[in-house]
């Protein structure tokens, strides 16, 4: 029995110990958040060196985008803040004209990229995760090209007041990627405004 206390007791401290850790890696991050919109009530950590610019749509109301630029989207990319490959975008409900049911079924499967059908985003799958208390959906496509293939990742989540969108493009199944990481821990520093 003492045997079994030490040994809960011990998982246990490891458990904390590596949670504890996982957030020591973003306690340094800023914070960002959309104020000026009290409908888009979430904040996130942003990585040290990321650029960020955020707009509402210009041309579609109740619609924002949130731009982020890493110094790098692969290891190879020779010119920093050259590539844009994550971007953010809110709709808040009851003003932009967003549908889930259609989003999810055009998201959920191939995504046409030319008029005539010869190129397409090849579905890669779906999973659902949590992170705090909000429930996520992951889209993967595999977007293929001359030069190289790209893994497009679309998360979407929703608050009370929005539905949101990350995109992400990173090179396909590439180890050992910066902003990749940064991405993940970004996300799961992902909560509501007024959480704790």
């Amino acid at each position: 029995m003492r045997q079994q206390t030490q040994r809960a007791l011990i998982i246990s401290l490891v458990v904390l110990l590596l949670l504890s850790a996982c957030s020591d890696k973003t306690s340094d991050w800023k914070r960002f958040s959309i104020e000026q919109e009290p409908a888009l009530n979430i904040e996130f950590r942003l990585p040290p060196g990321w650029l960020l610019d955020y707009a509402p749509t210009r041309d579609k109301s109740g619609q924002w985008e949130i731009t982020l630029v890493p110094p790098k989207c692969a290891p190879e990319q020779q010119i920093e803040y050259q590539k844009n490959c994550v971007t953010l975008i809110a709709h808040i409900k009851g003003i932009d004209t967003f549908n889930k049911e259609s989003f999810f079924e055009v998201t959920g499967q191939d995504i046409p990229l030319s008029r005539d059908g010869d190129r397409a985003a090849l579905f890669l799958g779906q999973e659902s995760f949590r992170v705090n208390r909000i429930k996520i959906d992951r889209f993967n496509h595999l977007i293929t090209s001359v030069q190289d293939e790209v893994q497009m990742s679309t998360y979407f989540f929703e608050t009370d007041g929005a539905y949101f969108t990350f995109i992400t493009n990173f090179p396909y199944d590439m180890e050992d990627n910066e902003a990749v990481d940064n991405f993940s821990l970004l996300l799961s520093s992902l909560k509501k405004t007024g959480d704790s």
